[in-house]
């Protein structure tokens, strides 16, 4: 069931002040990574730029789409904190989510002299499923 993030938590995910990590697993381990493209384009859609090296990221991803496993999205700024686990829905290689996220991740290629279409190769696509308060405070483990 799709579960709509509140506009607090879409906002928290499209804030690049925010530290933003998405959690897999694979038969053997778990693996985190760092992604600053992991933004909520609608309460109901976190997406993220797959770069060239997020090769383990992307198998996981696979298998967990296949399986039909979510995985966890989480987005940190201070004190506050929000876990979105999400189901893996799609894996494009074009199209207008992607050209949206390589707009917005240009000028940061820019200045390191790279070029986002050479090295954002294409965009997971994710369903928020349940959404749960990591912040510092008695609302810390609840989900909403």
């Amino acid at each position: 069931m799709v579960k709509s993030l509140p506009k607090n938590v879409q906002d928290l995910f499209n804030d690049r002040a925010a530290v933003k990590v998405l959690s897999t697993h694979s038969p053997s381990s778990m693996h985190a990574v760092p992604l600053g493209s992991l933004v909520a384009i609608t309460p109901d859609l976190i997406v993220f730029g797959r770069g060239i090296y997020n090769k383990e990221t992307h198998e996981n991803l696979q298998k967990a789409k296949a399986n039909s496993e979510l995985v966890s999205a989480l987005a940190v700024k201070g004190g506050t904190a929000y876990q979105v686990r999400v189901k893996p829905m799609d894996y494009q290689t074009s199209g207008p989510i992607l050209d949206k996220i390589r707009e917005a991740l240009k000028p940061i290629f820019d200045q390191m002299k790279l070029n986002v279409n050479d090295l954002i190769i294409g965009v997971w696509t994710f369903q928020p499923v349940e959404i749960i308060d990591q912040g510092m405070g008695p609302n810390a483990g609840k989900k909403l």
